[in-house]
């Protein structure tokens, strides 16, 4: 039998614990066709109806059902954010030994990784260069000082405690070991989660045949699809790190100023606290239909309710993410996630509120109120 059912949750991983009545406003319906109708399938979600962005939209008059949502989608299910497993790869080269940066980065992090903000968080921490003749060997950095713990913990201090500044940077090295690990972590533990290399270094690739800028992009590109990599770079002159974090999918580096460690300190932690938002991505598992039903892919609602507002508005089905705005599934065929497109997603992580999926109801789209 094929019914209706209705998830409710809510950003950055807080779960509802009942269902809230959603109406529609119902004047902005996709626009499907007849065969697609009757098939099961939809269209783009754009067509004729607007674009549904948050804070805009058309007034679309596609087909569709009544724009009251509540009225169909009588079934509910909760679910959760996908959890995030932060794979950290550490400089510890000589260099970080001076204008006190290392003391500062390692008070910023260990602050992030105790700090009960960071609670639902996974992580571990790997550092480089190793301390024997083959620190040029990707091997040695595949196994972490602290295997994927949950935060908040004390481990991780524990560790850098261990550790002072020494030796040199051979960060393609690293990058491939930090990869092994987080390759190891989304077959595993992590397989129904987001897993992201967070590389944190002051310097540019050295000391090693192969490990220049081009080298280590390419190596970051060559997984960013399913773990991106993050880049901090302790400095002031780091441009070229973006690199990197350009071919890892995440756009630029976040650069990390020294000589005045209490400035250090905080421009770290911030900048670990914004990787930790980023990586929070929209991202919804669908979960099983209650017994005795099936879900119905063209019958997907998603609304956004900021924090304050009275009324929900409705997001456009856009597969393509055409225009950044909208949601998507995973894969249109056979999805098993709901994303969030970018400029969406971006505003939702700004304006924080509540994200409800609605299961049961024709696919509608409309402006958000």
């Amino acid at each position: 039998m094929r019914m209706g059912y209705r998830l409710a949750v809510a950003f950055a991983c807080s779960v509802l614990t009942s269902v809230v009545a959603c109406g529609g406003s119902g004047d902005g319906l996709s626009d499907f066709n007849k065969a697609d109708r009757e098939s099961g399938g939809f269209g783009d979600g754009t067509t004729n109806g607007g674009n549904g962005s948050i804070g805009g939209g058309g007034n679309g008059s596609g087909g569709g059902t009544s724009g009251d949502l509540a009225a169909c989608a009588t079934q509910s299910a909760t679910a959760e954010a996908r959890p995030v497993y932060l794979v950290f790869q550490y400089d510890k080269s000589g260099s970080m030994g001076d204008d006190g940066k290392w003391n500062a980065c390692k008070a910023a992090t260990k602050a992030f990784f105790t700090s009960p903000s960071s609670a639902g968080l996974k992580a571990s921490l790997t550092f480089f260069p190793s301390n024997n003749n083959n620190f040029c060997s990707q091997a040695q950095y595949a196994t972490p000082a602290v295997p994927v713990t949950a935060l908040p913990s004390t481990t991780f201090g524990n560790a850098l405690d261990a550790r002072d500044p020494d030796g040199g940077t051979p960060t393609l090295a690293a990058l491939g070991g930090a990869i092994d690990y987080a390759q190891q972590v989304a077959a595993g533990e992590g397989k129904d989660g987001k897993v992201a290399i967070v590389l944190v270094t002051d310097g540019v690739p050295a000391n090693c045949n192969d490990n220049q800028i081009s080298n280590v992009k390419a190596l970051a590109a060559s997984v960013a699809a399913t773990i991106p990599t993050y880049v901090i770079g302790v400095g002031n002159a780091l441009g070229n790190l973006n690199e990197i974090a350009v071919g890892g999918g995440t756009k630029s580096a976040f650069i990390v100023s020294t000589g005045d460690p209490t400035k250090t300190q905080t421009e770290l932690l911030k900048a670990i606290n914004d990787i930790k938002q980023s990586a929070l991505s929209c991202d919804y598992k669908i979960p099983p239909a209650p017994a005795g039903e099936e879900f119905d892919r063209s019958k997907v609602n998603v609304q956004y309710l900021p924090n304050g507002a009275a009324k929900a508005g409705t997001l456009a089905y856009n597969q393509s993410c055409a225009g950044g705005t909208g949601w998507r599934y995973d894969d249109a065929t056979n999805p098993t996630r709901i994303l969030l497109c970018d400029g969406s997603c971006d505003t939702v992580k700004t304006k924080p509120g509540k994200v409800d999926i609605l299961f049961g109801c024709a696919t509608q789209t409309g402006p958000v109120n």
